[in-house]
């Protein structure tokens, strides 16, 4: 283990709460590309306030949506940011470019290149409130700061598992309506898969070949944020070809769906699954 990782280590062992080990992480980028700590395997959770926003690995995001994410899969994930407290991982985000047609939809044919999609918010099961709400500023900001040329980014609500975007209400993002009923898959392995597969829709008949069945879908629920300064965001918002609706609000009922079995944490200790709970969770997204 080389020095940097293992003074991280002896501080959040010592220090539970310390920005410094926060600081350590955040200066170090070859830290950032894989958590040390088990998120599950801390006793003691941070304060929100105490979370930096930072840079993940791949292979994080899809851990994080096997454990936590209804699919069971991390998606697409070109571009990513995790909320870190000193070298533990407690949630990620991922964004990815959306079809064409949908970038065209934002701001126009001519801007198609200015729009991202995010398409993985994924917290832990321990995460503290407001956790959803500091990793998607943050991750935000970062675009505002290193990718100038993103002018808003698309993200959806799963209306077929019970989520409005409460979380996206809460960021202030623009609620634009529905998109159209679509369909869904189960793969062979029982995970459940867009009919997008890396940037191109796939057809009932290509993935009834992959052993893969076909699923009715209700619409999503869809949110743009508009990024730039505040002059840059007044002007970007008059050119967004999507209507600006009333959120919508939560009529009852579950918000994920149960998963098949109970599922054992990575420390051994025995979790009720995401979805199994009776309680409302504390927001809902993607």
């Amino acid at each position: 283990m080389t020095d940097h990782y293992a003074q991280a280590e002896r501080m959040l062992r010592e220090s539970p709460v310390s920005a410094d080990a926060a600081a350590i992480v955040h200066a170090n980028p070859k830290l950032n590309e894989m958590s040390l700590f088990d998120v599950e395997c801390v006793e003691t959770q941070p304060k929100v306030r105490d979370m930096i926003v930072a840079p993940v690995s791949g292979s994080d995001v899809h851990e994080f949506a096997r454990r936590y994410h209804y699919t069971e899969t991390g998606g697409a994930a070109t571009w990513r940011w995790g909320l870190w407290h000193g070298p533990v991982l407690n949630g990620v985000v991922a964004f990815n470019l959306p079809t064409r047609t949908a970038c065209e939809s934002v701001f126009g044919a001519e801007h198609h290149e200015h729009v991202w999609h995010m398409g993985r918010l994924i917290l832990s099961d321990k995460s503290p409130r407001n956790s959803e709400s500091r990793l998607i500023g943050g991750s935000l900001r970062a675009i505002e700061r290193d990718y100038q040329n993103v002018w808003g980014v698309l993200t959806y609500a799963a209306a077929d598992v019970g989520h409005i975007g409460t979380v996206y209400q809460a960021t202030n993002a623009i609620y634009s309506g529905t998109t159209g009923t679509e369909h869904y898959y189960i793969d062979t392995w029982g995970q459940r898969r867009s009919n997008y597969v890396n940037g191109a829709r796939l057809s009932k008949e290509l993935a009834v070949r992959r052993g893969w069945t076909v699923h009715d879908g209700l619409p999503k629920h869809r949110y743009v944020y508009i990024l730039g300064n505040k002059t840059q965001r007044r002007h970007r918002l008059g050119m967004l070809k999507y209507p600006i609706l009333p959120y919508p609000k939560k009529t009852g009922g579950a918000t994920s769906p149960p998963r098949q079995e109970p599922r054992q944490n990575q420390c051994g200790r025995d979790e009720t699954p995401i979805g199994l709970v009776t309680e409302q969770p504390k927001e809902d997204y993607l």
